[in-house]
């Protein structure tokens, strides 16, 4: 059996049903010994990473989060790279625009 948790992103969330919750609203899980957090790296325009965190619990809360990296000063970030638990990785097919504030999905090559 799978508990099931609704994220402020409208993402669900499985975790065994003997998962532990904390937090203020006792449904965080990162208070279960078993969590493995995934690792999002905020890199510039030149692919450099320029803001490393663990702190997002899903890949829409770490893109909701490039506003705040960016007023951390001179950072300017553009892309997120994401390092799974399972030790896979990925940049994120998103780029953010700074002087908008706003991400921009990136265009899949067509075939043909």
């Amino acid at each position: 059996m799978s508990i099931y948790l609704l994220c402020r992103y409208d993402e669900e969330h499985e975790y065994p049903d003997d998962w532990t919750f904390g937090g203020a609203d006792g449904n965080d899980p990162r208070a279960d010994p078993r969590w493995q957090p995934t690792i999002y790296s905020y890199l510039d325009d030149h692919l450099v990473s320029v803001h490393t965190t663990i702190t997002p619990l899903c890949d829409e809360e770490a893109l909701d989060e490039f506003t705040k990296v960016s007023s951390f000063g001179d950072l300017h970030p553009v892309y997120l790279e994401v390092k799974r638990p399972d030790g896979t990785s990925e940049v994120l097919p998103f780029r953010y625009l700074e002087s908008e504030d706003t991400i921009y999905p990136i265009a899949e090559p067509s075939d043909g």
